[in-house]
């Protein structure tokens, strides 16, 4: 039998409380020791008043000893004393960024503060390209409107595209003569040319998106099931940092590129043009040979099918809708791919806006 715990389910949750005392705050302060009684699920909590910005992690943080067997990566001994929560860390250690010097704050799910254990927030992070791409956008400008910040939200470049493709794609742009038409070399070079003028938009409309994703997870596959076999089914997304630190050889990491099982040694440019070849037969037979005809929206597509009429035939068709999406995982116009099944790169999860409101005591009163 095992026993988990988790923030939301204390005895004495007032984070709807929080919630009526954020609504009611009129400065940065104000909000800021409201969110003290939010409990969970914990998030950061963005404020701007009249004077400033700031932004506040709010919810309990629980209280680990130092001698915790996982540190609170994974379940543990619940018998053993120092495995068990010893209450929670003070509100007062909750990061926290307020009035910051360069007048903006942003997150993107980032890691926004580096400490040890006990007092770490977490050790699971979103990724860091978005924040990357946030960080440009918002430096590349020196004022900047409600439109530029609506800009900013709708961004559809992946930062990732542009950093990983020089590497992956580095030996692979020439390769001399062009090869015999209807080969999957010829397919290759199809591919590697749309891909060579590309700017990273993750774009609907776009074929290159589509032959992005589909090669990043081919190569990723690649590299890691010949060294841990069926467990690389678990990591049904694209790791970004893992395949740059490979294809970096950061403290050795090319060596994932070698396939165990086999007598010769495999180089990186080798893997790549494998994982690409891989990803050109599964677009051809899910999509079709005409690789410039491809398009993202049509692999990339939220669906909203009918709890209770999407199953019924011919109706099915009129009830259940489906919408073509630009943007991916990571960019900033968030479009979370499923990563499983039939098509791994259906829409499944976007951005929500969600906030709470306050106005100036003077003007809810002329209201």
């Amino acid at each position: 039998m095992a026993a988990l715990s988790w923030t939301a389910l204390a005895d004495r949750d007032t984070t709807l409380s929080a919630g009526v005392a954020l609504m009611y705050a009129q400065t940065l302060e104000d909000a800021r020791a409201a969110g003290e009684a939010y409990v969970a699920p914990s998030q950061m909590l963005t404020l701007a008043d009249s004077d400033g910005i700031a932004m506040q992690l709010i919810g309990h943080m629980p209280r680990r000893s130092e001698r915790h067997e996982s540190k609170g990566r994974m379940p543990t001994r619940g018998w053993i004393v120092d495995n068990r929560w010893q209450g929670v860390l003070p509100y007062e250690d909750n990061p926290s960024f307020l009035r910051p010097e360069g007048g903006i704050v942003g997150n993107t799910n980032n890691k926004m503060i580096d400490r040890p254990f006990p007092e770490h927030v977490s050790y699971s992070w979103g990724d860091s390209q978005r924040i990357q791409r946030w960080q440009r956008l918002m430096q590349g400008r020196e004022v900047h409107t409600r439109d530029s910040f609506t800009e900013a939200q709708l961004d559809t470049v992946s930062i990732t595209a542009r950093s990983l493709l020089p590497l992956i794609g580095a030996d692979l742009w020439f390769t001399g003569e062009a090869a015999p038409e209807g080969t999957i070399a010829r397919q290759r070079e199809t591919a590697l040319a749309l891909l060579a003028n590309w700017t990273g938009e993750m774009n609907e409309h776009l074929p290159e998106p589509l032959i992005y994703a589909a090669w990043l997870r081919a190569l990723q596959d690649r590299l890691i099931r010949d060294d841990i076999g069926p467990l690389a089914d678990e990591f049904d997304h694209v790791e970004p940092l893992f395949i740059e630190r490979v294809y970096r050889d950061v403290d050795g990491a090319s060596a994932w590129c070698d396939i165990l099982q086999s007598s010769p040694t495999e180089t990186c440019v080798d893997i790549a043009r494998l994982a690409l070849e891989d990803a050109i037969v599964w677009l051809e037979e899910n999509f079709g040979r005409d690789l410039s005809a491809l398009r993202w929206g049509d692999a990339h597509q939220a669906t909203h099918d009918h709890p209770v009429l999407g199953e019924v035939p011919v109706l099915r068709y009129f009830v259940n809708i489906r919408q073509s999406t630009s943007g991916g995982d990571h960019t900033l116009l968030r479009g979370r791919t499923s990563g499983r099944g039939p098509n791994p790169y259906q829409n499944v999860h976007g951005a929500a806006i969600a906030g709470f409101m306050t106005l100036p005591t003077r003007i809810h009163r002329s209201l």
